[in-house]
């Protein structure tokens, strides 16, 4: 009885001995990966921030059946950012979904790497991975390679353009194959940014 017991003590330890093991390997290959993961050298935020529309993202629940994405970002003190996303839910007429964030550099000598809150506790990674030297379209991905997206100053990319960007971004190792492109047109979602900006009244619903 004693040794049947012991073995299956055994068992169990050897269990959860091979599951810590894996689990350790597992983050070990996040963290090569990570290391592994270039971004934008010597971005600047004053650059960066503004207005940019949505083109494309992997699929992401807040995100669901938006339309018209924009994000907003607004340098505020010691290299923090406040992040904006809005967009309309269910159509371009919809309703309007915002939501407010802040984001930190997570290196004060990396100031592509961010780390970014909409609700206490959580975060989530948040680097620029890819951007155009004037500024013109933005990819922001994160170490896992899960969360994604596409950013542009304008509400439309042209297709080409599109395409270098996503061929670009898989060989860096993403995933692409549920890529979402967002609706965006150039009436509504520049509508959403005068919105963002207050220079229109409060029956903006209405009119726009």
């Amino acid at each position: 009885m004693t040794s049947h017991h012991n073995i299956k003590k055994f068992i169990s330890i050897l269990t959860l001995y091979t599951v810590l093991v894996n689990a350790l390997v597992i983050n070990s290959a996040i963290a090569e990966e990570s290391e592994n993961l270039k971004v934008v050298s010597n971005l600047d935020l004053h650059k960066f921030q503004g207005v940019w529309y949505e083109i494309a993202h992997n699929p992401w629940f807040p995100e669901n059946n938006c339309f018209a994405m924009i994000a907003h970002y607004k340098l505020i003190e010691d290299n923090k950012i406040e992040v904006t996303n809005i967009c309309r839910k269910h159509g371009f007429n919809g309703e309007i979904s915002k939501i407010v964030g802040k984001a930190w550099l997570v290196d004060q000598t990396i100031t592509s790497k961010w780390e970014v809150q909409f609700i206490w506790p959580f975060s989530l990674d948040y680097w620029v991975i890819d951007l155009e030297e004037n500024f013109n379209y933005a990819v922001i991905g994160e170490p896992d390679k899960e969360n994604f997206w596409i950013l542009s100053r304008k509400p439309i990319m042209e297709k080409d353009l599109l395409a270098k960007i996503i061929a670009r971004s898989k060989m860096k190792g993403y995933d692409l194959s549920n890529l979402i492109l967002t609706p965006q047109d150039e009436l509504h979602s520049k509508c959403l940014t005068q919105w963002i900006y207050k220079e229109i009244e409060e029956n903006f619903t209405q009119s726009c």
